[in-house]
């Protein structure tokens, strides 16, 4: 149990130290990462928005996190929650194989994102642009 759970901490560690890493680097320079999506298509990506929102979580303005983007800022407890149990699940019986609800999520939620994508640049309500 304690071997899956370092093996499972240091991928989620370095992933953390390198979101921070931007964060900082960021705040330092003003400079971040552009949406390929956006700049070679002029459309508006599911994710379109999402470095701006951690950005705003990292300050703690909730407000503003949101309306960069209002769709992924919604799931995020959601899938942080997804992410715990199975990493929860994982730890204590070593099966990282999905179950059919997570499986399900999965889908449910591409499916969203995929509307989100659509709505948003079929109608430029103001809510859903970045």
């Amino acid at each position: 149990m304690r071997q899956r759970f370092f093996k499972l901490l240091k991928p989620t560690a370095v992933i953390l130290a390198i979101g921070f890493t931007y964060y900082l680097f960021h705040e330092l320079t003003g400079f971040a990462l552009f949406c390929p999506f956006r700049q070679f298509l002029g459309l508006y990506c599911p994710g379109c928005g999402i470095s701006r929102m951690f950005f705003h979580l990292f300050r703690l303005e909730f407000a503003e996190a949101f309306s960069s983007n209002c769709v992924v800022f919604c799931m995020l407890p959601i899938a942080a929650g997804m992410a715990l149990f199975h990493a929860c699940r994982y730890v204590r019986s070593g099966s990282a194989k999905l179950n059919k609800a997570e499986n399900a999520g999965i889908v449910i939620t591409c499916v969203i994102l995929i509307v989100f994508a659509v709505v948003r640049n079929l109608w430029r309500i103001d809510i859903l642009v970045p």
